[in-house]
């Protein structure tokens, strides 16, 4: 049975040795995850880099378990699907969200700020606020720019990538 979680990609400030991005899974809240790696108590790179002084980012996230993390560590090259590393995400198809984020859940710097987007083709994605705001993200099926939507009272989608 494969637990559905929350994929993850981290960016990495700069380089540790050869080490630029992390590709995690949680089958909870990422955000006390993330808090988890910041503190040393998860991955042990990501204990490592934290001591050095280098900070990381949520670059990406993906709807899927343990499966869909192992298949993108072993497709290696993280790199290749870092927004933050110029990349720009494909859209390969639309899911229900499992449940809007609460204020609580994106309140501190390094939580993930998720908000609700529309293209042309009035599809409604959610995104991570900084990747809206810094990588043009296009929809795949009207190839038009993905923006903020500002009355996300319709119904709504997530991408998943």
């Amino acid at each position: 049975m494969n637990i559905t979680g929350t994929v993850y990609l981290l960016h990495f400030q700069r380089p540790y040795k050869h080490a630029r991005h992390y590709i995690g899974w949680t089958p909870g809240d990422l955000n006390r995850r993330l808090r988890q790696h910041r503190n040393g108590t998860g991955a042990r790179l990501l204990a490592v880099i934290t001591a050095e002084g280098i900070d990381f980012a949520v670059a990406r996230t993906w709807t899927g378990g343990r499966n869909l993390e192992r298949s993108l560590k072993r497709r290696g090259g993280a790199s290749r699907c870092c927004p933050l590393c110029g990349i720009t995400p494909r859209v390969t198809g639309w899911d229900p969200p499992d449940r809007d984020p609460t204020p609580a859940e994106t309140s501190t710097p390094y939580d993930t700020n998720i908000v609700a987007c529309i293209c042309a083709c009035n599809r409604t994605t959610h995104h991570v606020a900084a990747l809206v705001a810094s990588a043009l993200i296009t929809c795949l099926d009207c190839h038009q720019p993905v923006v903020p939507r500002h009355d996300a009272t319709e119904e709504h989608h997530v991408l998943t990538h």
